[in-house]
């Protein structure tokens, strides 16, 4: 366990949290976003919600009394399922149809939000500003910022971007469909193809997912009017040059649109709770109910 020295004395502390399907993330950040007592463990296999609640208890044994969390944020594999108060991913997800926010606030006693793991990610690399988010991690997740808000749409998913089709006739996807930008850019959608782990994947492919961001990041860019997409995840990561490359250059054969001559698409690559770090700052504690 990592303990970093402590935030600042604040009434104004949370509790922020990751769900991933490698790790389990949970630390305590100050008013400003700096990261205090933290920990992170392996995801198992079973029991998910006692390793999740037991993390989270090792976290609160080690922050001061003085400094207890006055709300909570975890970010998971969207979309949010408000009614349940947990995650429901399309497909195959241990995460699927757990109740996370029960489970967190009894053990915090504070209220707790959730976030899609790409909406939280295009709100923390958007820095304050206009932009659009994609995150390329299990699943492709992503969000749209404006002006430093975070869209929400109807269902308080808008930028779900996994199923833009980017090629008609293109790879199954799990949803059914085919041709989603999910089977692409996602390790489950790549990992399905390949029938090998990540790292494993021939360039050939490499490149030709590379091609299917740049043709959603085109599409994306020409109808929100956003000139700025930051794109991050494991995927980038395991990429690398290769797959930066294959955006570029495809990126100079789709953004010949005036309006789209500007565009800036680049790689932001942020620690694991900058997500839910972004989400907690942008929540109003106060409007919150207390459990």
């Amino acid at each position: 366990m990592a303990v970093n020295p402590s935030p600042p004395l604040h009434v104004d502390v949370r509790m922020v949290i990751d769900l991933g399907e490698r790790h389990l993330a949970v630390g305590i950040i100050d008013h400003q976003g700096n990261v205090g007592v933290r920990d992170r463990v392996v995801t198992p296999s079973r029991d998910r919600l006692t390793a999740l609640r037991r993390l989270v208890q090792r976290v609160l044994a080690a922050t001061p009394a003085e400094q207890r969390p006055i709300l909570c944020a975890a970010t998971g594999p969207g979309p949010v399922d408000e009614e349940l108060g947990g995650f429901a991913p399309i497909g195959d997800n241990d995460w699927r149809e757990l109740p996370i926010r029960n489970s967190i606030t009894e053990v915090v006693g504070c209220p707790t939000i959730l976030e899609s793991t790409g909406r939280a990610y295009a709100l923390a690399s958007s820095e304050g500003s206009s932009a659009i988010g994609l995150h390329l991690g299990d699943d492709v997740d992503g969000g749209v910022v404006v002006g430093g808000r975070l869209l929400q749409g109807e269902r308080g998913s808008a930028g779900a971007f996994a199923h833009l089709v980017v090629d008609v006739e293109g790879r199954s996807c799990v949803c059914g469909k085919s041709g989603c930008l999910d089977s692409y850019a996602s390790v489950r959608g790549i990992e399905a193809t390949t029938g090998r782990g990540l790292v494993s994947t021939p360039s050939s492919l490499i490149t030709q997912s590379g091609m299917m961001v740049a043709r959603a990041c085109a599409s994306l860019a020409a109808m929100m009017d956003i000139q700025r997409i930051r794109i991050g995840g494991v995927v980038v990561e395991a990429f690398r040059e290769t797959f930066i490359e294959s955006i570029r250059d495809e990126l100079a054969e789709r953004t010949r649109l005036s309006h789209l001559k500007q565009l800036d698409v680049g790689v932001a690559q942020l620690h694991v709770l900058a997500g839910a770090s972004a989400v907690a700052l942008a929540t109003d504690a106060s409007q919150l109910d207390t459990p």
